[in-house]
């Protein structure tokens, strides 16, 4: 990966207007995962993975900002992002059956949900440089 920070989500919505974003197939837990094992490999969290007090059956998309961390030296990750990848994936996994996935709802809901999840990493994403231009709203 050639981006410093990265974006990964499962939210079409962010990534296709995120330059630095790697989109997860999937739901929720699966973008949960696929940080964990960036977090393992040197990057650590720049947001929070339980950001916006959503439960885990209430919202299809998560997005989790990251910057590479590693330094050439060491082979630890980060021990706090590790520790709130694995507390988020402990509040996710027993509700597996229950995180909705976008096939399961209308496609004007997802857009709200898309919308939702997209203005809740607006702040982080600005903070860094990732936040686009033009409005997202607008762009769909």
């Amino acid at each position: 990966m050639s981006c410093r920070r990265l974006l990964v989500t499962n939210n079409p919505l962010l990534n296709n207007n995120i330059r630095c974003a790697e989109f997860v197939e999937g739901d929720s837990l699966n973008v949960l995962i696929r940080a964990r094992d960036l977090v393992h490999s040197g990057w650590k969290l720049l947001s929070h993975p339980l950001y916006g007090n959503l439960r885990p059956h209430q919202h299809p998309y998560r997005s989790i900002l990251l910057e590479y961390a590693r330094q050439e030296k060491t082979q630890i990750p980060d021990i706090q992002s590790l520790d709130y990848m694995e507390n988020a994936l402990g509040v996710y996994s027993p509700e597996k059956s229950r995180i909705p996935s976008d096939d399961d709802m209308p496609e004007d809901v997802r857009d709200d949900f898309a919308f939702l999840d997209a203005e809740l990493m607006k702040e982080s994403l600005s903070r860094y440089g990732l936040w686009p231009r033009e409005d997202l709203k607008n762009s769909h």
